[in-house]
């Protein structure tokens, strides 16, 4: 009898220690349920910072004091993790490092995976958000690497707290042609050798999106984004001998700076294929065409990647490239419109016209442009290959766009006024 009992309590206490996400670390995690490693030391504790940046009773703390450079705690989940629809991961923060500071998530089981975000604030509490768009649904464990990278000395700026870990929908999964202008796709950049990028309203043109990517003096030559997370585009690029052209809308503060745009395979990091121009405008919107039969010096061919079956769903742009931040100071790039073939994308990228609106937009039936301060004398609309598809000529300060008979997706307005010329986005 003793033996079943003895089995029932251990049966018992496997099945009351499994864990899963959500984590909000109230009663079902424990001190007792972290893993430590190489000099973090994990606990659950009372919330010192119980705030409104987060009320909860309980939180956990990762104290690094000594170790390795990777030190930090993990928990083993009970099964693996999905992401075929909740793509990310959020977790709360609280710390006195500088803002800055890097927080590796990573994932083990059959394989393993890592992504890395950096915090945005110190003494306070943030939700800060992993993107594991792509990734194998194959792990278990969840490993928390705080100040990722330098040794942890026991200071109050080695101690973390964090709470409320959870899968949250990310949005869908990147692809060519990329506006930024979906309400629902996911448009996290990934960073590497200390560029910093953002999604932005445009500067020169309030209704638009554009990435944003600050490289700053503490960058490295080689810094770069890659356009998309680390799981790349949903489809492959397909390129080929005969159709190896990418076309991206960029805005630089220099002219002459070289421009590189890399593709690879996400999961093969050794398939790639490089080619390198140069911007030709300074403080402004141009269209720069990327030729991958024309690759960087040092670099594979395309012609060889294509021989060898190599497919690439994954590309990654370089600003000033080969120039450090240090050397060139801090500098701010933006760009758009990333799209592969013979596609028309320069529709003239005028500054906005002050006074000039369109709405609804997005819109089912119509939309209609107005101007405060000049006649308009001509519309042009363009679908998103650049194609033209519908002139109007007007001479009114406001008029109306049909979209019942367009499909549903992006469009181009060119509108010609008396004070000016633009390019408007139209949703449908």
């Amino acid at each position: 009898m003793k033996y079943i009992i003895l089995v029932t309590f251990t049966l018992f206490s496997f099945i009351c220690s499994a864990q899963s996400l959500p984590i909000d670390f109230e009663s079902s995690v424990t001190t007792a349920d972290f893993i430590d490693f190489d000099g973090g030391t994990a606990s659950v504790i009372a919330n010192p910072q119980n705030n409104s940046g987060n009320t909860s009773a309980k939180v956990a703390q990762i104290v690094r004091d000594g170790g390795q450079l990777w030190s930090g705690s993990k928990i083993e989940l009970s099964n693996n993790l999905d992401f075929t629809t909740d793509n990310s991961i959020t977790m709360k923060v609280y710390s006195t490092a500088p803002a800055g500071t890097v927080v590796k998530m990573k994932l083990e089981g059959a394989g393993e995976t890592e992504r890395d975000v950096v915090t945005t604030l110190s003494g306070s509490w943030e939700t800060l958000r992993w993107d594991f768009t792509g990734t194998a649904g194959t792990m278990n464990n969840i490993v928390f690497m705080f100040d990722f990278g330098n040794i942890g000395d026991g200071s109050a700026n080695s101690t973390f707290l964090f709470d409320d870990v959870q899968q949250v929908f990310g949005g869908t999964q990147i692809d060519l042609p990329v506006d930024f202008e979906g309400s629902t796709v996911n448009y996290t950049m990934s960073d590497f050798g200390g560029n910093i990028s953002s999604l932005v309203v445009d500067p020169t043109n309030s209704i638009n999106r554009v990435i944003q990517v600050i490289k700053p003096v503490e960058a490295a030559a080689w810094a770069g984004t890659t356009i998309g997370t680390p799981a790349g585009f949903l489809t492959d690029i397909p390129l080929t001998l005969t159709e190896s052209v990418m076309k991206v809308i960029v805005w630089s503060p220099d002219a002459g700076i070289p421009v590189r745009l890399k593709v690879e395979d996400s999961d093969d990091p050794t398939h790639t294929c490089e080619t390198q121009t140069n911007t030709t405008v300074a403080g402004g919107w141009e269209t720069i065409e990327f030729d991958f039969t024309n690759q960087a010096q040092g670099t594979e061919s395309l012609e060889v990647g294509l021989s060898k079956g190599w497919t690439y769903n994954m590309a990654s742009i370089f600003f000033n490239f080969d120039t450090d931040g240090a050397t060139a100071g801090e500098k701010t790039y933006y760009f758009d419109n990333v799209v592969f073939g013979d596609v028309v994308i320069d529709l003239d990228r005028f500054t906005a016209i002050e006074g000039l609106s369109v709405y609804p937009n997005p819109s089912n039936s119509q939309w209609t442009v107005t101007s405060d301060n000049a006649l308009i004398t001509k519309i042009e609309v363009f679908n998103i290959e650049g194609k033209l598809i519908r002139t109007l000529t007007v001479n009114n300060t406001n008029t109306t766009i049909d979209a019942t008979d367009l499909i549903d997706g992006l469009h181009y307005a060119r509108v010609q006024t008396e004070a000016g010329n633009t390019v408007l986005k139209l949703l449908k």
